[in-house]
């Protein structure tokens, strides 16, 4: 063994060995679950947090678990908003139900609000959109959906709320948190309005209409992070400092055989 490959041997079996190991995970098949905050004439009306069956396997009930020992429609109508969530087709033709031309959607737009690891993919966003109707005065709620290819996925079923005629003053404000279940991506969103006397669909409002609603860039908070590494280290052990200590008397050495 050379002079020179003796002592790179030295001195690599002193240097600890270091892993690197990227700690995020590069596919996830998770649960659909969503914290929304509702609000209408400046005032917070609720706040829901709705979880689904996995994505994957989702079937879609808007049936409530159960209604026993409960009365009345807005104790039916709460269950509904925790059911899991509906799935619909991306095709409008393939959606069985006829709007009611007596209600409408005139807009609806989105604002982003939060994305933790600045890669454009926001977790945190607002939908505000404005109801109208023939009637001085309706009672309704919406189902508000979202996807990123041939089947919309509901995240969200507002409580029942007050519109009045066509006026632009009572619109609706659903802030929500995507806390699972939702691939970083560009989405489209899908608002449903129900009459809330018999729970008839009577408006729809998506992309078609609106192209604010196109090409959202969404993430849920489980994909919301910053890529975390982990470093291991291994130290040498005794060999390794007995090799140090054994470097300047091989410099020693080498030197004193020049000379």
């Amino acid at each position: 063994m050379t002079r020179f490959t003796l002592l790179s041997f030295l001195f690599l079996s002193s240097v600890p060995f270091t892993q690197v190991v990227n700690a995020q995970e590069s596919t996830r098949t998770e649960q659909i679950s969503v914290s929304s905050k509702e609000s209408q004439h400046g005032q917070q009306l609720a706040i829901v947090t709705k979880k689904g069956v996995t994505k994957k396997g989702m079937t879609g009930s808007d049936k409530p678990t159960s209604l026993e020992g409960t009365a009345g429609k807005l104790s039916k109508h709460q269950a509904k908003q925790l059911a899991a969530p509906l799935s619909k087709p991306f095709d409008k033709d393939l959606r069985t139900s006829v709007p009611d031309p007596d209600f409408w959607i005139y807009d609806a737009f989105v604002t982003f609000n939060v994305d933790e690891d600045f890669d454009g993919y926001y977790s945190t966003f607002t939908v505000e959109f404005d109801a109208d109707t023939v009637y001085s005065e309706a009672e309704v709620y919406a189902r508000l959906y979202l996807t990123r290819g041939s089947v919309f996925e509901e995240y969200h079923t507002t409580s029942l709320f007050i519109i009045n005629g066509d006026s632009s003053t009572d619109s609706f404000v659903v802030e929500s948190d995507l806390l699972s279940g939702f691939p970083s991506g560009d989405y489209e969103l899908l608002i449903e309005l129900y009459d809330g006397f018999d729970d008839s669909l009577v408006a729809t409002f998506d992309g078609f209409n609106d192209a604010d609603l196109t090409l959202l860039t969404l993430e849920s908070k489980s994909f919301e992070e910053v890529d975390t590494v982990v470093v291991v280290t291994e130290s040498g052990g005794s060999f390794g400092i007995l090799a140090l200590l054994l470097i300047p008397v091989l410099m020693r050495r080498i030197l004193f055989t020049k000379s």
